[in-house]
Order: structure tokens, then sequence, then C-alpha cells
């Protein structure tokens, strides 16, 4: 049985949701940091209000492709090895992943809605903006289950190049360590920093990139049928 091409389209998801949320990231690079004071958050919100939530919308997309993409790593995981567990730990990683990607997502969304479109409520813009923050902070813990998961099935099934299994792995101890970070009230440490933000997020992209190439190039196994003995009289 030949390779289809089926694993070319989880890549270009993975690319997709790259390309996403870089977009997203870039119209609130000029978000205010959780530390700052409320009137700052609240006047950030009313005034990139349209920003925000077309930030939104971008990461909301980049969450469901994301989705798609861990997917395809689990199929093909899956295609090798299908007496291991590492394939439904990586889609199980994924989905959890996802689920608080996305639900974190549409409730800030909808919190700068009601605010902005009542201003009274800003007096309390802080919070949901403070609890979005470190929500995604604490989410790399969830993240950290796909990873490890994917590293040991690299490590197992040689789907990927081992370099792959390795990389999985350290990001997975990164994402741990900066979810870490919410214990720290203020500075370079605390959720949403530029050290607890970009360090992690920037080497989950260029895992994200390099997985999503290796798919696209469709660096799989090649899956063949093995004919058994013929039945019947010798």
């Amino acid at each position: 049985m030949n390779e289809g091409h089926e694993m070319r389209w989880g890549g270009l998801a993975g690319l997709g949701a790259l390309v996403l949320s870089i977009i997203a990231g870039i119209l609130l690079a000029g978000a205010p940091r959780i530390t700052e004071s409320a009137d700052t958050i609240a006047g950030y919100l009313l005034a990139a209000r349209g920003v925000v939530l077309t930030a939104v919308l971008l990461y909301a997309a980049a969450i469901a492709l994301f989705l798609w993409f861990g997917a395809t790593l689990a199929t093909a995981f899956r295609l090798a090895d299908d007496r291991s567990d590492a394939p439904a730990v990586v889609l199980a990683g994924f989905a959890l992943t996802s689920t608080i990607g996305f639900f974190g997502a549409a409730v800030f969304g909808g919190a700068v809605f009601a605010m902005t479109s009542r201003p009274a409520l800003l007096v309390f813009a802080a919070a949901p903006y403070t609890v979005v923050t470190v929500a995604a902070t604490v989410a790399g813990i969830a993240l950290a289950i796909p990873l490890t998961a994917t590293a040991v099935a690299i490590a197992r099934t040689g789907v990927f190049p081992q370099w792959a299994a390795w990389f999985s792995g350290f990001v997975a101890v990164i994402s741990v360590l900066s979810a870490i970070t919410i214990l720290s009230a203020g500075g370079v440490l605390a959720p949403g920093a530029a050290l607890t933000t970009y360090i992690p997020g920037g080497l989950t992209a260029l895992w994200v990139l390099a997985m999503s190439g290796l798919l696209v190039r469709e660096h799989l196994p090649t899956i063949s049928v093995q004919k058994g003995p013929a039945v019947g009289p010798a």
C-alpha cells in the first residue's frame, strides 16, 4: 500500500496555525502587562477593541488548525505502532491544550466585547485580562503532555528523526518551567512578561514549524501489506 498525501494536510494545518498565531501576536504587541494599572488595561481594551477582537478570532482559528495538526501526528504514530498508548496520549494532549486555548480565547473575546460595549464594566477589565494571561501560562503544563508523548513515540517508532524527539522533550520541559512562573508576583518571571512569554512561545513555534515541515515532506514510514500464507491443501 503506497503512502497517501493525507499527512501533508496536517502539516499545512500546523503551518497555518503558526502563521495565524504570529499575526495575532503582532496585533497584540502593544498590549499592557498584567502588572500595569487597571486604568491602563481598561484604556487599552477600549481603544484597541477591534484589534483585540480580530486577534481573538485569529487565535481561535489557529487553535482549530493546531488540533488538526495534532490529530495528524497521532495518526502517524498509530500507523507506525498501533500497540502503543503514545498516539492516544498525543491526541488527548492536543485536545486538552486546544480546549483550554479555545475556551480562553472565547471567554476573553466575550469579556472584551461586553466591557467595551458597556464602558461602566471597564472598571473590572483587569480581572478577565489577568485570568486569561495566567491561564495561558498554566496551559504550558497541558502542552507538555503531547510534547512528551511525541518524544516517546518518535523514540519508539522512528517515524521522525531522533533530533525531533529530543527537541520535543526539551520544549516540554520549558513549557512546564514557564507554567511554574505563576508563583512569581512580578518582575521578569511574572506571567505575561517578555521572558515567560517569548521563550516558551518561540520554542513552541519552532517545534510546530519543524514537525509541520516533516509532515509536509511526508517523512513517514512506508506502510506495506504483508501477505500471509495461503489457506488450503498443500
